[in-house]
């Protein structure tokens, strides 16, 4: 016999839309609540044609007396039927019920002993109303974005997390999901490894991030309608696989279970295993406890913990006292590490003198050698970047005496260096200006790009701990020493030219990495705006006027190009223009190799001047050297 459990008023629905599919079965209709008498024999099956409400408060009573059921789609049900995997058209659940001969027992996840069929949100950042509820990536972001203007309030709560009497950690979090497997909704399916719905246990997903920039991040990219799951969960998410589960907090805390909110103190999840008699057909038929369907992982019935990352002890404490911050914000210790070094590296101490003469002197024979090997080797050698960050994070902290120590530093340094390139350019008796020397002379907008990038790898690298080997590459990449040995050659010549573009050059790089490593440090954290204004304008105002020259040099490269590949190969009067080449001065002047089949005379040569000053658009000093084809 088959039993419909509903509501009163749903009497002639069911009378309509119900019974006719029932293939004139033996059907007896109760009304919900049951009364206290209410049983049903061994074969039969009572169908439930009931809320999400009433579902969860007649479900516990169904597992209890081990009753088969068989769920029927309701307009208030969207969650249970979902949570079991059931179709949501009433023909096929009707005809899946009277074609199912033997029920399949299934899990029952609960929390405070009332049933959660697809998840159990802790938190103000995922809670989901019960009407925007539509379990697809589109609400999920409407409801991301509509809950945007809260951010201000959002903050991380203490929370202990017991299985039993065995406390299994006492962290702090934004918020905590409970999921029995990973298809009970978008965010679990990225993140959660394949699981069984029957292998007796659920999922504890903790999200504790540092900053909101990360978690909104991470939302998106765990929501991004796509099949691959995430492999490596950020560190700021915790995961634990247990059968049975306590949270507590100090507070009362919001949670919602199955779009429905409550507040307590504590809540006690289990996972009941095969609990439930389902007679129809379900997406989760032939999962069980040896994992048919739960993946590599799933299935196996296994607590498992991954929280290494989850904050604790005094971190915990510090991210409790104050609400989530937009941008990163480093802790007490990182910060007090990373100040630690920073110190010492700001410091004039002999090694650095010696290192930096060192590097100096490297740095001088390979210019006059013209050998660029020499001089990354002198760019390794060169200390001088590590003074520079120690200077970009007093910037930012607006700390008098690292800004001192660092500026003495790199001051000292820097003289140190144009000393002995003068020295050296005095005792070498060479006055001839080689490529590695005439490379560092003409300073762009693209050395202001070279240094901001490297200013920022140098703060990074300084900061993560774990990657400071890299610094090697930046001190490469920054290329201090080089041009200031130049500057030096040039103090040396007597050669106004040499010096000043060199020390251009040298200048760009040491603003470029302060003001930019000083930015690094702000967005890792490490210092608050409002105390780092200051020293970044005026840092600001130094590359402004450093890049005025640099953006004429650039441009006056970008004429070059453009003048070069205008006339380069280009036949005028029988005659090949080659190897053109431009200098600039009061006047433009062209040097260019003419290749023909006869000598030129000057008249000649004067009518193919006046060609090339048509084409450019502007009159030139003529360079010419004359070579016959045969």
């Amino acid at each position: 016999m088959l039993h419909i459990l509903h509501r009163p008023e749903d009497l002639k629905t069911v009378n309509e839309n119900i019974v006719p599919l029932l293939e004139g079965r033996q059907i007896e209709q109760v009304n919900f609540p049951a009364p206290d008498e209410f049983s049903v024999k061994e074969d039969d099956v009572l169908l439930l044609y009931l809320s999400d409400k009433d579902l969860r408060s007649f479900l516990v009573f169904a597992a209890e007396k081990a009753l088969p059921i068989g769920i029927l789609p309701h307009p208030e049900n969207k969650y249970t039927s979902k949570g079991l995997g059931i179709s949501g058209e009433m023909k096929d659940v009707v005809k899946s019920i009277l074609e199912t001969d033997k029920a399949q027992e299934l899990d029952m996840l609960c929390c405070n002993g009332i049933p959660v069929f697809q998840s159990l949100n802790i938190g103000s950042i995922f809670l989901l109303k019960k009407q925007e509820h539509r379990n697809n990536f589109l609400s999920e972001i409407y409801n991301i974005f509509k809950n945007i203007r809260k951010v201000s309030s959002f903050s991380q709560k203490p929370f202990l997390l017991c299985e039993g009497e065995e406390k299994i950690i006492h962290t702090s979090a934004v918020g905590i999901i409970v999921v029995e497997h990973a298809m009970s909704s978008l965010l679990s399916k990225r993140v959660v490894e394949d699981s069984s719905v029957n292998d007796g246990t659920f999922y504890v997903l903790i999200i504790s991030p540092q900053n909101l920039l990360s978690l909104f991040i991470f939302l998106l990219r765990s929501l991004w309608p796509i099949k691959k799951p995430i492999t490596k969960l950020p560190s700021f998410i915790g995961s634990i696989k247990a059968s049975n589960l306590t949270i507590e907090s100090t507070n009362e805390f919001e949670y919602v279970a199955d779009g429905e909110h409550f507040q307590s103190k504590n809540i006690n999840l289990e996972a009941r295993n095969k609990v439930l008699l389902l007679h129809q057909e379900s997406v989760y038929s032939g999962t069980d406890e040896e994992g048919e369907n739960g993946g590599s992982n799933g299935g196996t019935g296994k607590k498992s913990l991954k929280i290494e990352g989850l904050p604790t002890g005094e971190k915990r404490d510090e991210l409790i006292k104050r609400k989530l911050p937009i941008l990163p914000r480093a802790t007490t210790e990182e910060f007090q590490e990373l100040f630690k070094v920073l110190r010492e590296n700001a410091r004039l101490t002999s090694a650095y003198m010696v290192m930096m003469i060192l590097s100096t002197l490297i740095a001088s024979f390979g210019l006059f050698a013209d050998s660029s090997p020499v001089i990354i080797g002198a760019m390794i050698l060169a200390p001088i970047i590590s003074p520079i960050v120690s200077f970009s994070m007093g910037m930012v902290r607006y700390d008098i005496s690292m800004l001192k120590t660092g500026f003495k530093t790199i001051l000292i340094g820097t003289l140190v260096s144009l000393i002995f390139a003068g020295g050296v350019s005095l005792i070498i008796p060479l006055e001839l200006i080689t490529s590695e020397i005439e490379a560092r002379l003409s300073p762009t907008l693209l050395d202001m790009g070279i240094a901001v990038a490297s200013g920022i790898a140098a703060a990074y690298a300084h900061a993560k701990e774990g990657i400071a080997k890299s610094l090697a590459g930046v001190a490469i990449a920054v290329a201090l020493v080089p041009p200031l040995t130049v500057a030096g050659i040039g103090i040396g010549w007597w050669d106004w030219q040499v010096f000043s573009g060199a020390f251009l050059l040298y200048l760009t790089n040491l603003a470029g990495i302060i003001l930019f490593a000083g930015l690094t440090f702000l967005l890792l954290g490490f210092a608050p705006f409002r105390r780092a204004k200051m020293g970044l304008v005026y840092t600001f105002i130094i590359v402004l006027l450093v890049a005025v020259p640099l953006s004429l040099s650039f441009n006056r490269i970008m004429k070059e190009a453009k003048v070069t590949s205008t006339l380069e190969g280009t036949q005028i009067e029988q005659v090949v223009l080659r190897d053109v080449k431009i200098r600039f001065g009061p006047q433009m002047v062209v040097s260019v190799k003419l290749v023909g089949t006869e000598s030129l005379d000057p008249q000649s040569i004067q009518i193919i001047k006046e060609k090339i000053e048509e084409k450019i658009g502007e009159p030139v000093i003529l360079e010419v050297v004359s070579a016959i084809e045969f």
